[in-house]
């Protein structure tokens, strides 16, 4: 996440890279957190866990796992301070949540700074390492901080219906690994069947450049034609695949 906001002025990147970019983790944006992260667990079956929250923003956040390395943030601002002061995220999420949850931003996750930096070059912008530091990273319960550069900047890409990409360096443990409170969910996620976003193939390959191909996904993407966006996914499940679907984000 970031208050910096840097449209990007695409351009071809000058080296091809082999890359393994993932799937990471999905917003959806809430007008309450509890309440929307309950409801979506009643939904699924699936739990979840408190995530802390991001300090500069006022906004708390919950963790539903869909696999060890993917999840579900469920977000909504919780201290409106950041918002009357004209926090640029803080606003957003605002917006976004006046007639319900919706999905704001989809992420995805490189496996090396080179690949995020080739990433940016092609969105014509430079891996800022203040968007996601010490002091805008997720503040957990337990003390520690979270920390990953991303490119573009939250503020960037999902106004735009489109996904950035995280780089987490050193070897913590994911989010989506962590455990969820005992009884909030029986249903373990087991990763992603498909997922469901607007534009085409053309468009998704093209934001992605050369870093990664839609094809190059382990799941199946599913175009409807509308506007740019995460839609729904299926994710796979020990009781079989669970359709989850919202709104997607109202492209800015």
């Amino acid at each position: 996440m970031s208050s910096a906001f840097v449209a990007p002025q695409p351009r071809p990147p000058t080296q091809f890279f082999a890359a393994m970019i993932h799937f990471d983790h999905v917003c959806m944006a809430a007008p309450n957190v509890y309440e929307s992260t309950f409801r979506l667990s009643q939904e699924t079956g699936l739990g979840n866990y408190d995530g802390g929250f991001f300090p500069l923003y006022g906004i708390g956040h919950r963790v539903v796992p869909l696999a060890p390395d993917i999840y579900i943030e469920v977000e909504s601002l919780i201290d409106r301070r950041p918002l009357a002061q004209g926090q640029p995220l803080a606003a957003f999420m605002d917006r976004q949540t006046r007639e319900g949850d919706r999905f704001v931003g989809w992420c995805l996750r490189s496996d090396t700074l080179e690949e995020l930096e080739a990433f940016a070059a092609h969105h014509g912008t430079v891996v800022d390492q203040a968007t996601t530091g010490k002091n805008a990273g997720r503040q957990m319960m337990d003390g520690t901080r979270g920390f990953a550069l991303q490119a573009p900047s939250a503020t960037t890409a999902w106004p735009m219906g489109k996904p950035n990409l995280y780089f987490k360096p050193g070897s913590g443990v994911h989010a989506g690994s962590l455990p969820v409170v005992p009884g909030s969910g029986r249903v373990v996620g087991r990763g992603l069947e498909w997922i469901e976003i607007g534009e085409d193939h053309h468009a998704f390959a093209a934001w992605l450049g050369d870093v990664a191909t839609p094809s190059g996904f382990p799941f199946e993407v599913r175009y409807n034609g509308g506007a740019p966006g995460l839609y729904a996914m299926g994710v796979r499940s020990d009781e079989g695949v669970i359709e989850i679907r919202r709104p997607s984000v109202l492209v800015e």
